[in-house]
């Protein structure tokens, strides 16, 4: 049996995600699989190195998968793409060693968050559209209290089974484009808790616009207490890249 990485880029709306649930089928992993089987001629069991949410996006989503079947990496990915949705694309399949994990082999992850400030229709499934006005320079100071390794359950969905909240955010950064119109956070992390990026995003979105105090939420986070932030939808957030 031999080892492979896949590189896949996908568009997330209508999809119920990445990873295959009980009860939901069309999810951008069971695609992958069911046309890797059909290509391959044997069941393949794909690792996934970030399991997204509902209509999340990637640009460069890893995964890996163990075969004992001779094939041409490019053949194969034709193949598989031919068989799948146009919302998907494997961009790459490559030989690794049996020792690489999708997941557990991945020393950061790295994440994209879009949003307008004016009103789109071209593209508007891939931005949040923001309809207050924001104090930008209030913001940049709000993402740098985030950096570093601190626990996020203060920012974390209720919901979450983790019991160790410490991440490690190596980078956090806005940037605004020329017009003003459009803004992009990059957040890079050894790790992510559930929707912990569109927590972080819409807690600082939510002190640019005024409706939570910069200073309650920096104290609220040093002790842990929970922030009651917006999370931000899936249609803005992007898995831009997966570092090894």
């Amino acid at each position: 049996m031999s080892n492979y990485r896949i590189i896949v880029e996908f568009d997330g709306t209508g999809f119920s995600g990445w990873q295959n649930q009980s009860g939901r089928n069309n999810t951008i992993q069971g695609q992958l699989e069911n046309a890797l089987k059909i290509v391959l001629k044997h069941e393949v069991k794909l690792i996934g190195a970030g399991r997204t949410d509902a209509g999340v996006h990637a640009l460069n989503q890893t995964a890996n998968f163990f075969s004992s079947i001779n094939f041409d990496s490019i053949r194969l990915l034709n193949s598989v793409n031919s068989l799948i949705p146009r919302s998907i694309t494997v961009k790459n399949i490559s030989g690794v060693g049996d020792s690489f994990h999708a997941r557990y082999s991945a020393k950061a992850r790295e994440y994209e968050y879009r949003i307008t400030l004016k009103r789109i229709s071209v593209g508007r499934m891939y931005y949040h559209h923001v309809k207050y006005p924001l104090n930008f320079k209030l913001m940049t100071v709000a993402a740098e209290m985030f950096k570093g390794e601190h626990s996020f359950k203060s920012i974390c969905k209720n919901k979450s089974d983790k019991h160790d909240f410490k991440c490690n955010v190596s980078k956090l950064e806005i940037k605004l484009n020329r017009t003003g119109q459009m803004l992009v956070f990059r957040i890079k992390a050894n790790r992510f808790l559930h929707s912990m990026v569109r927590g972080l995003t819409g807690t600082i979105i939510d002190i640019g616009r005024g409706k939570l105090d910069l200073d309650d939420v920096k104290n609220k986070f040093r002790n842990g207490e929970k922030i009651k932030a917006t999370y931000l939808p899936p249609d803005g957030l992007f898995l831009k890249k997966i570092y090894y």
